[in-house]
This record gives structure tokens, C-alpha cells and sequence, in this order.
């Protein structure tokens, strides 16, 4: 059997928090502000125990696996972390000062073979395979319709496809021998400034 958990609403807990339920051994987190179905494996009268936790993030990072390298051994990545920008998280908790920590993780990942993906002898199945075949609802398409429009204005205001477009064209001019090194060094170049004295009269 299988439930799905959908949480309806939350009091005085902040936004950018995770909600972490644990339904017998089996655990699902999101973000609060998700607002996302969880989905288990198992039936109410068998989620032993049922736990929720509230989590409160110290620190992230976003990493893109740069396609190919899952199948090569010992691929190991060191990831910078950044502590949350939010508001809700204040540098000062209970009067004392919190200095500023250089916080990184490091994770090592390697190729699985079929028969080892496979947990209690059943074969391991693609994600949402358990979801409902249905059509989707009238709320959740006009849900993805607003993300997607939400997505489409931030991707414009930043004109993040434009330079992409560039970026990729530039690969593919230059074609250096370490193509993410050579991309990754466009991202450091500093935010433009107005020029210095621009419009003020000559002394």
C-alpha cells in the first residue's frame, strides 16, 4: 500500500524552513514553502512511528554533475556553502555574535549496479511511479502556468537565456581543452558599474 501526505497549512513557522516527515523507516523533506505532496511507500496504519521535523538550514549549495563523470570511480567533489541570505536567519542569536565560518562538504560518488539498487529484494521503481495516472487537476495546471510564467519573467530580467546562448557559442568558437573551467571563469568577471566622474564637469 501507499499514502500521500499533503501538508495544509503551518503556523509561525518560517518559510525557508524544511518540514521533515518520517513515516515508519521511510523519511520525505521539502522546503515549507513547497507546497508539494509527500509520498510513501507504505499505509497510515503502518507508518510507525510518524514523525515531523523542523529543520532550520545553516548552510547550501547547488551543484550541476557535469554529464559522463557518473560513470567513472571515486569521483569526489568538494562543495563551498553559503549561509541562507534570509532574513529570518539573523549573524546574532541570544545577543552573541556569530563569526563568520568557512563551511564546505565533500561527497564522493560512484556508478551502482542494477542488482545492487534494489532495497528489501524489490526492484527498485523510476521515480513517481506510484503517482496517480490521472489528469492533472484544474488548480495544479494553472499552478505550473503561474511557475512557469514566474520562471519565464525572472529568466528575462536577468537575460539569462540570452547569455547562455552566448556562452555556449562561445564554447563552441574557442573549444578549450577544459571547457567548465573556461565557462566557470565567466562567471567571475565583476558586476558593471557606472563609469567614475561620468557627467561631472572638468575642475
Amino acid at each position: 500500500g501507499a499514502m500521500e501526505l499533503h501538508v495544509v497549512e503551518t503556523e509561525g513557522i518560517p518559510k525557508d524552513s524544511v518540514i521533515s516527515l518520517r513515516a515508519g523507516s521511510t523519511r520525505r523533506q521539502a522546503l515549507v514553502s513547497a507546497d508539494r505532496p509527500f509520498r510513501f511507500q507504505t499505509t497510515a496504519e503502518d507508518a510507525v512511528p510518524f514523525k515531523v521535523d523542523i529543520l532550520d538550514p545553516v548552510a547550501s549549495a547547488r551543484l550541476i554533475f557535469r554529464p559522463g563523470e557518473e560513470k567513472c570511480t571515486d569521483v569526489q567533489y568538494t562543495i563551498p556553502l553559503e549561509e541562507p541570505q534570509s532574513g529570518d536567519h539573523p549573524k546574532e542569536s541570544k545577543g552573541i555574535a556569530q563569526t563568520e565560518t568557512k563551511m564546505n562538504v565533500t561527497i564522493a560518488i560512484k556508478p551502482v549496479a542494477e542488482d545492487e539498487n534494489q532495497e528489501g529484494g524489490e526492484k527498485a521503481k523510476p521515480p513517481d511511479a506510484d503517482t496517480d495516472k490521472s489528469k492533472p487537476t484544474g488548480s495544479s495546471a494553472s499552478s505550473r502556468h503561474g511557475q512557469a510564467n514566474a520562471a519565464r519573467e525572472y529568466l528575462d530580467q536577468y537575460n539569462l537565456v540570452e547569455f547562455t546562448q552566448l556562452l555556449m557559442q562561445s564554447v563552441i568558437k574557442e573549444q578549450p581543452d577544459r571547457p567548465y573551467d573556461y565557462m566557470a571563469k565567466q562567471f567571475y568577471f565583476p558586476e558593471p558599474e557606472p563609469r567614475a566622474g561620468r557627467g561631472s564637469a572638468a575642475p
